[in-house]
């Protein structure tokens, strides 16, 4: 059988679009209209295989907008989520666009007002958001921004950075905390390498290479395996 498919991706970027590809140790697959599928015949080997469609839980892309440096909240603050069937869009016409839940779990979810949002599994409605009000059953936002839409669809929607167009001591690096102070431990570096200190640049730059490695071994996960002990039986 398969070894972690579902957790096992790899994508390639053509232009605006990323192509997703799973990775299987051992699968049952061919080639159809050329693309590598499942098939229930024995088949051996590393592949790579177009995905199923139907994702567990969903693939969660994580990625740096450099046109947003800075943001209002730290990126660890943003855990506020929420999905469901009960989510339906409100085209408000000449009054503010609304997203209703039945289930008023906006509140509890912990959407706040001037949150920046992202819907995606909608039919029509997909795409970024800023929210004007926020309350248990309703999130609140400009006039024009949806389309009348009901809930049927297994909608998500998840609080994402907001830019902070006049950055202040408040503000946050569009990075995590680790990779923040990996930033840090750079600029030391080459203001020690100005004041020609190389003794000081080399250890920020060994801090640098540390924190840049922490962060992405937290990302993740590493099994190790080790020898038994010799033994004898009699």
């Amino acid at each position: 059988m398969s070894f972690d498919t579902n957790r096992t991706w790899f994508y390639q970027i053509v232009g605006r679009d990323i192509q997703l590809w799973q990775y299987v140790q051992n699968a049952n697959t061919d080639t159809l209209a050329g693309f590598r599928i499942r098939l229930p015949n024995d088949f051996y080997g590393n592949q790579l295989i177009y995905p199923n469609e139907d994702i567990t839980d969903g693939l969660r892309v994580e990625y740096k907008a450099l046109n947003e440096p800075f943001i209002a909240e730290a990126l660890e603050d943003m855990q506020v989520f929420i999905d469901g069937t009960t989510i339906a869009f409100v085209d408000g016409g000449g009054s503010s666009d609304t997203i209703t839940d039945s289930g008023s779990g906006f509140v509890t979810a912990g959407f706040e007002s001037t949150d920046k949002i992202r819907v995606i599994g909608s039919a029509s409605n997909d795409g970024d958001y800023q929210l004007t009000a926020a309350a248990a059953g309703t999130l609140t936002m400009a006039t024009g921004s949806l389309t009348a839409e009901t809930a049927s669809e297994s909608v998500t929607i998840y609080q994402i950075p907001k830019e902070d167009s006049s950055p202040s001591e408040s503000s946050h690096v569009n990075l995590s905390r680790m990779l923040s102070l990996a930033c840090v431990d750079y600029v030391k570096a080459m203001l020690s390498d100005f004041d020609g200190e190389l003794d000081k640049k080399e250890y920020y730059m060994r801090e640098f290479w540390k924190k840049i490695g922490d962060s992405d071994s937290n990302k993740r996960m590493v099994a190790m395996s080790f020898p038994m002990k010799s033994y004898a039986v009699i």
